[in-house]
């Protein structure tokens, strides 16, 4: 057994908020278990945004008045638990336009209940080690604009996903041969410049002069893109169970089971010093916070998937034909998120371009957007 501590995990960033003894409870969304590249491209579709979300009890604090939710938003008596089918639609627009989720989100308000969430762009995830081994060589001086990086790539990438992952997969990718480093970023740097051929703004251009200039380089490496699986662009989801573990490391954490997960854990010890940290899996019919983070997790995944997969003005646009009962149960849930990332910043964490969350800003916030998103 592989013993984690906590500290280890949780980085230079942690704060004292994330010392708050609450108690999370946890579901998931689009899970796709894992991600993989063959000749036919890949196995699953990337553009669903995996959630880790639910709910957090402060100290002291209990779940109160489900019954009475239940009723008010018609649950069948004889329906054992609530998951998010019962409570919205399958589409992000229609789940904001649901009767029963008006009265859900009012709930959790009224009771002071926070949420969280830790959501994962599994395309972004995908192709970021390729910034990312760039900033490990001392030659390559971009920490200070490497998020900006990552954000135009992943947009290049997705101009045309399949030609990319063809070019990704012709060399073994994420297993590359160091000697074909210099051919590799040649061939990235060619499919950018022909998606992105006129600069969308300053990181677009950066990112065409590193590229250019990291082929160049002797015995460049690219550090997290050898020595691994061809093809194995995610084998599991289980770091993001750990990061969300280890940085509330005196919460008590109870999630719904997923066997794959559960099996992979069963392999750590995750510690505070010489304390296990208090998790465990259960059945969602027996817990009551586990259905709550069911459509918390299912509205936030709907969500951040709804963000990224369109553009800033389709965006403005939907905001003003929703109806509202949607702009009703939008204001509630960033009500609920605004709340809950003011009493701990390590409630809300993403994984995602920065284009996503400069569109989540505008989109949820109403915070002024740079001019290239439109």
């Amino acid at each position: 057994m592989y013993i984690i501590q906590a500290d280890d995990r949780r980085g230079p960033d942690a704060n004292p908020s994330w010392d708050q003894p609450l108690r999370l409870y946890y579901d998931e969304t689009n899970n796709i278990r894992r991600l993989t590249l063959s000749e036919v491209g890949l196995n699953n579709d990337p553009d669903r945004m995996f959630a880790l979300a639910g709910i957090a009890l402060k100290p002291g604090k209990e779940i109160v008045g489900w019954d009475a939710l239940r009723k008010e938003m018609g649950i069948q008596v004889s329906a054992t638990e609530i998951k998010y089918k019962h409570v919205a639609s399958p589409e992000y627009e229609g789940a904001l336009a649901s009767e029963r989720l008006t009265p859900f989100l009012e709930w959790l308000t009224e009771s002071e209940t926070l949420i969280h969430y830790s959501v994962l762009d599994v395309l972004f995830w995908s192709v970021l080690d390729i910034i990312e081994s760039l900033m490990a060589d001392e030659r390559v001086n971009i920490y200070e604009i490497h998020v900006e990086l990552k954000n135009e790539l992943v947009f290049a990438v997705k101009v045309d996903p399949k030609a990319f992952m063809t070019l990704a997969y012709g060399f073994g990718y994420p297993n590359l041969k160091r000697a074909d480093v210099p051919a590799f970023l040649k061939c990235v740097l060619a499919f950018v410049e022909r998606r992105l051929p006129m600069d969308r703004n300053r990181a677009t251009q950066a990112l065409k002069k590193l590229l250019r200039g990291a082929a160049k380089l002797p015995r460049l490496e690219l550090t997290f893109l050898h020595d691994n699986e061809p093809g194995e662009l995610i084998g599991d989801f289980s770091v993001h169970f750990m990061h969300v573990l280890c940085v509330f490391k005196q919460a008590s954490h109870v999630l719904d089971r997923e066997t794959n997960i559960e099996r992979i854990l069963q392999r750590f010890e995750i510690r505070d010093g010489e304390r296990r940290l208090d998790y465990r899996f259960s059945d969602s019919k027996s817990e009551i916070g586990i259905q709550a983070s069911d459509v918390i997790a299912g509205l936030i995944g709907r969500h951040f998937t709804y963000v990224q997969g369109h553009s800033l003005p389709e965006l403005m646009q939907a905001l003003d034909r929703f109806s509202e009962r949607q702009l009703k149960n939008l204001s509630l849930l960033r009500g609920l998120i605004d709340t809950s990332d003011a009493y701990s910043n390590g409630l809300l964490h993403a994984v995602q371009p920065l284009d996503t969350g400069l569109k989540n800003d505008t989109f949820l916030h109403g915070r002024p957007a740079p001019d290239f998103l439109g």
